[in-house]
């Protein structure tokens, strides 16, 4: 890597020009010391991976952003009133029809979908990040298609088993998931409680002999 093409390439491991039997670190600009055992990354897949020299961050920012913003999108369902919502049901057979058109029902579907597609979208991110940073294998971002979990839970594994070290996002994703599960069981029954409770109060009492 001498030639003006080969300085512009990546950081990222390849052939050491000193010894062609193994690979060592290219930073960008220069060589370093960092030399580790040539492998062939088209090989069996559950060979070791390629470490990565020490100190080369394991978390982006991207993948702090696309473990919260599922969350949020939480948000209008703290507005809707699922107490209302209950009472009615009992004696309209409309409710379901009101319920989807209420403000906050539509803008919870709406943050939904907006929510979804924006956490993948910094599941990429975090997948392009990683390569700039030099991990040779990767967890690919489309797992986020099909659940945020299962991509940060494969992507913690991918990096730790490169830098021995990682994890902490599949324990802040587990947080997020049982402080999220607890408030909305939470505020959804205090709202079939009180939805009930006005729905006994409304009934009329029955009269009493003398």
């Amino acid at each position: 890597m001498t030639n003006d093409v080969a300085l512009q390439a990546p950081a990222g491991w390849y052939p050491d020009p000193a010894d062609a039997s193994s690979l060592r670190w290219w930073n960008g600009s220069e060589w370093t010391a960092d030399r580790t055992a040539w492998r062939d990354r088209y090989a069996d897949q559950g060979r070791p991976a390629t470490p990565v020299p020490a100190g080369t961050p394991v978390y982006t920012k991207w993948i702090w952003l696309a473990l919260i913003v599922p969350s949020i999108a939480l948000l209008p369902l703290f507005g809707w009133d699922v107490g209302r919502y209950v009472a009615e049901s009992a004696t309209n057979p409309l409710a379901s029809l009101a319920m989807m058109l209420d403000p906050w029902y539509l803008a919870l579907t709406a943050l939904s979908w907006v929510a979804y597609g924006l956490a993948v979208w910094l599941a990429y991110l975090d997948y392009a990040e990683l390569g700039r940073l030099g991990y040779a294998s990767r967890f690919h971002w489309a797992w986020a298609l099909l659940s945020m979990l299962v991509y940060v839970i494969g992507r913690s594994a991918a990096v730790r088993r490169q830098a021995g070290r990682g994890r902490a996002p599949i324990a802040v994703a587990v947080a997020i998931m049982a402080v999220t599960f607890i408030a909305v069981m939470t505020w959804s029954t205090v709202g079939v409680v009180d939805g009930m409770t006005e729905l006994i109060d409304s009934m009329p009492t029955s009269p009493t002999g003398t």
